[in-house]
């Protein structure tokens, strides 16, 4: 569940702004309690003093001394505290304030992550996955059985229906979502417009997001234009979404089939399929095409790696759900 190194990189600047705007705030206090009480400046600079002398005494094993002057550290700080509350200033006004005093904004207690950071990383996360409005609505808590049908039979599930066959669905992406952490699969979903592939990737998507993994949502049109501006470097935004659709923890890759297809989208369908299998990334792919096609569109290498044991296949059925009954 690594961040990738950009990701990091722009968790831990926010809190080098954090620690930068608490140094300028307590430099301000200071400034404004020095000039009503001066003598808060000469005991700040006798704490200083101190303190070099407490760091001498240590290194020379001079224990006494030692204690004698934490004891003398210790009484500046009470007639420090007695001179802030006599000019109406709190006793911790000239210390630095944190966001979260936990980590005191460093993001790390004791070498790991604290809760902060993984809050800061969930946020991030949702905000590069490219679905973070939508997951609000469609998500497993909202996946509503009765709009399936209940009545006709759908001969190529054994006879169940609609409905039926949706709840075995629901249970089986529920249980994929629970052990993704250890077993990293890939799924396909297949069936016709409206029978709720994007909406069931949108329910997984939340899920694993809500994990503290990193996910990245692209239709195959944005994926492939992402890839070409990767090959091409003409545009940064692009190509780090090329990037990320390789090391993201989850790829969802919506609507494969809809781009205008080429000799281009087959190799970098292939190569990202492949490169995502090799680095034990997971994928989701949606699409209206069945396998003849996809070996039509693509290549039969495409077709080798979908239909291997890396991959479960969702087959969707039914009547398109976007229209009325």
């Amino acid at each position: 569940m690594g961040l990738a190194n950009s990701q990091y990189s722009k968790i831990m600047r926010v809190y080098g702004e954090r620690q930068l705007k608490s140094y300028r705030e307590l430099s301000e206090r200071q400034e404004r309690a020095y000039r009503r009480a001066p003598r808060l400046q000469e005991l700040d600079r006798a704490v200083g003093e101190e303190s070099v002398r407490a760091a001498e005494a240590m290194l020379a094993g001079d224990r006494t001394k030692k204690r004698e002057l934490r004891r003398r550290i210790s009484e500046i700080g009470e007639e420090r505290k007695r001179v802030l509350l006599e000019n109406g200033f709190p006793e911790d006004m000239l210390e630095l304030q944190y966001i979260c005093p936990d980590c005191r904004d460093t993001g790390f207690i004791r070498g790991k992550k604290c809760h902060c950071f993984l809050s800061l990383q969930r946020r991030l996360l949702y905000r590069q996955s490219n679905v973070e409005e939508i997951v609000g609505r469609e998500n497993f808590r909202h996946f509503d059985l009765s709009v399936f049908d209940d009545r006709e039979p759908i001969p190529e599930v054994n006879g169940r229906t609609s409905r039926e066959y949706m709840a075995s669905v629901l249970r089986f992406s529920r249980d994929w979502c629970r052990k993704f952490r250890e077993e990293r699969g890939n799924l396909i979903l297949m069936g016709k417009t409206g029978t709720g592939k994007t909406f069931l990737m949108n329910c997984i998507t939340k899920e694993i997001l809500d994990q503290g993994f990193s996910v990245i949502y692209l239709s195959s049109t944005d994926l492939f234009e992402s890839l070409s501006y990767r090959r091409k470097e003409e545009n940064e935004e692009e190509q780090g979404q090329g990037e990320a659709a390789l090391e993201a923890d989850l790829l969802l890759i919506d609507d494969l089939g809809t781009e205008l297809s080429n000799s281009f989208t087959a190799s970098k369908l292939f190569y990202v399929i492949n490169q995502r299998m090799v680095m034990k990334r997971s994928t989701i792919l949606s699409t209206n095409l069945n396998f003849g096609a996809i070996r039509d569109t693509y290549s039969d290498r495409v077709v080798s790696r979908l239909m291997s044991e890396d991959y479960d296949i969702i087959p969707l059925y039914g009547r398109d759900q976007r229209i009325p009954s």
